[in-house]
C-alpha cells in the first residue's frame, strides 16, 4: 500500500490502476447482499450509523442545490445501487442513471425501474447522448464520488462528456472528497473496514476547481458555487480529506 502526498506547485502525482478500480467495484456489487445497497456504496461497512448519517445529511445538503420542480430530465452519474435514484425519481420528469459497473447498475434496475427512469452500463469518461440513446441534453446531471476513481486524463475526459450533456440553462451538481492542503494517491490500500483493496486520488479543492473550469469555462458555464457537504464535520471521519461540492451552470 503506498500513500503519495503532492504539494501545491507540483505536478500531479502518481495513477491508480484502472483494473483494479473495475475489480472493486464489482466486488462492491458482490458484497450487496451481505452489507446492503447503502454500505456497498458508502463503504462504512463495520459503522452503519455513519453510513446512514452521511446518507441523510448528503442528501439534505445537495438535494436543494438542485433546484428540482419535478419536470427536469436528470442524469446521474455514477448512480451505483440507486441511493440517490430513489429520492431522484419521484420528484423528476425523466432519471437517467449510468455506471460502469454492471452489477451496480443491474441492482439499481431491479430495484428502481419505472415509467420515468432508466438505467445504463457506461463509463463516466466515456459517456454521450448518443451512446445513452437520447437526444435532447438534460437539465440537471448529478454526478457524486466518481472522479476520485478517474486518473487526470479520464477526469477531463468525464467533466466533458458531462459538460456536453448538458442544456443551456441547465445545473451540473459534483460531489467529491477532496485532499486538504495537497493532493493524497492512494494505491492498493487493504481496507479492514471493507476487506478490499483500494485506490483513489484526492484531488484538492482548488485543483479540482481547475479541472472544472478547465472543462467548463466561462462563458459557456457559470460557477454558481462550492461548499462543505456536511455540517458536522466528524461526519468527515478522516483528517487529511473532506467531503465538497461544486454547483456550475451552463449559459449556452
Amino acid at each position: 500500500m503506498t500513500r503519495t502526498y503532492t504539494g501545491p506547485g507540483e505536478c500531479g502525482g502518481p495513477e491508480i490502476d484502472k483494473k483494479s478500480v473495475s475489480s472493486f467495484f464489482d466486488k462492491r456489487a458482490e458484497k450487496i447482499e451481505s452489507v446492503g445497497p447503502l454500505h456497498a456504496v458508502i463503504y462504512q461497512d463495520k459503522d452503519s450509523d455513519l453510513a446512514l448519517n452521511r446518507d441523510i445529511a448528503e442528501k439534505q445538503k445537495l438535494l436543494p442545490l438542485l433546484q428540482l420542480s419535478g419536470s427536469e430530465r436528470l442524469l446521474d452519474v455514477g448512480c451505483g445501487t440507486g441511493r440517490w435514484a430513489q429520492n431522484l425519481i419521484p420528484v423528476t420528469g425523466n432519471y437517467y442513471g449510468i455506471d460502469a459497473c454492471e452489477g451496480l447498475v443491474e441492482y439499481s434496475r431491479q430495484h428502481f425501474s419505472s415509467e420515468n427512469s432508466s438505467f445504463f452500463v457506461a463509463s463516466a469518461d466515456d459517456f454521450s447522448l448518443h451512446t445513452l440513446g437520447v437526444v435532447e441534453p438534460f437539465d440537471r446531471v448529478l454526478c457524486a464520488g466518481v472522479l476520485i476513481y478517474l486518473n487526470d486524463t479520464e477526469l477531463g475526459n468525464a467533466l466533458r462528456c458531462i459538460a456536453n450533456a448538458i442544456a443551456p440553462g441547465g445545473l451540473i451538481l459534483l460531489r467529491e472528497p477532496v485532499g486538504l492542503g495537497r493532493r493524497l494517491t492512494i494505491s492498493e490500500h487493504f481496507s479492514e473496514d471493507m476487506e478490499q483493496y483500494y485506490n483513489a486520488i484526492y484531488r484538492t479543492r482548488e485543483e479540482l476547481e481547475a479541472f472544472i473550469r478547465t472543462e467548463m469555462p466561462a462563458p459557456n458555464f457559470r460557477f454558481v458555487g462550492a461548499g462543505d457537504v456536511y455540517d458536522d464535520m466528524a461526519l468527515n471521519n478522516r483528517s487529511d480529506t473532506r467531503q465538497c461540492w461544486f454547483l456550475l451552470e451552463r449559459n449556452r
